[in-house]
This record gives structure tokens, C-alpha cells and sequence, in this order.
């Protein structure tokens, strides 16, 4: 009985130890200037160190946990990239840019306090020429106020490397 009870907890904590493998963990990110909230963990699909590697043709996806700072009727996602020296707004769909729809345990209004998953899912067009470059995902409040920001090294490639 006991030897059967020592093979559970074993199994367990090994099913427990692939889940969050598969899960991922957190991608080490730089913070935003002007002390901007950072997020308690970052994830992107695909990479466990960065520079994360964004593959032309697909969407980039990743998940942001964040705990809202302050309480904020709607959300909004602002990107900033930086390559070659020239830094530039990614202007990302209208649909996808409404952080509202993509909240996965809450929706708007978030509440201060409120612990939040956000999910990004962000084009990588088959025009974008393979570069290195820095991206600044900021969540921001209607009056602009950010709620979470990070920055990620990447680099824009044909295919995902093995």
C-alpha cells in the first residue's frame, strides 16, 4: 500500500514537472523607460531564451501576467519597434490592438489589484526583411497610462530554428 502511494505522489509531481515544461517558462525581458509597470511573467510560443526568433509568415504568440495597477475601463496594445538604429510604432490590427479580446481569466473593466493573462498574437508578414531588432509591448489605458510593459529581444527569420 505505502509503495503504491510513493508511486502517486512520483507520478504526480513528474506530470506536474511536464505540464509546466509544456507550458514554458518565462522569457527574461528588459524593462520600459519612465519606470512603466513591468509584467510578472512573459511567454512567447517557441522560445525559452531570446533573442526569440519570429517566424515571416505566422503570427508571433505570447502571453503577458500581469497584476493591473489601477482600475481601467478598456486596454489597449501599443507596439514600438527598434532595428538598424530606427525605432518605429508597429501598428498591429484594430482587432487584435483591443487588448479587451484577448484577456484569458479576466474582461473589461480590469480592477487594480486584478491579477490578468493577456495573450498577443502578432503578424509576422512575409514582407519583413531578417533582423534583429527589439520590440516594446506596452498596455496602456485610454488616457495612455500603461498597465504592464516590456521589451524583447527577437529577430525576424524565414523559418524556426531547431
Amino acid at each position: 500500500m505505502a509503495l503504491l502511494k510513493l508511486i502517486a505522489v512520483i507520478g504526480m509531481v513528474l506530470l506536474a514537472t511536464n505540464n509546466s515544461f509544456v507550458l514554458g517558462a518565462g522569457v527574461a525581458t528588459r524593462a520600459c523607460s519612465d519606470n512603466r509597470p513591468r509584467p510578472t511573467e512573459v511567454r512567447v510560443e517557441g522560445c525559452t531564451v531570446p533573442p526569440c526568433d519570429l517566424v515571416r509568415g505566422s503570427d508571433a504568440n505570447m502571453d503577458m501576467d500581469f497584476m493591473a495597477p489601477f482600475a481601467a475601463t478598456s486596454l489597449h496594445t501599443r507596439v514600438v519597434a527598434t532595428a538598424l538604429g530606427v525605432t518605429a510604432p508597429f501598428d498591429l490590427p484594430a482587432d487584435r490592438a483591443a487588448a479587451c479580446n484577448w484577456l484569458l481569466n479576466a474582461e473589461c473593466p480590469v480592477s487594480a489589484g486584478e491579477d490578468i493573462t493577456y495573450r498577443l498574437s502578432m503578424p509576422v508578414l512575409l514582407i519583413y526583411p531578417r533582423v534583429s531588432l527589439s520590440i516594446e509591448i506596452d498596455l496602456v489605458d485610454p488616457s495612455g497610462q500603461s498597465l504592464a510593459c516590456f521589451i524583447l529581444d527577437a529577430r525576424v527569420v524565414s523559418s524556426r530554428r531547431v
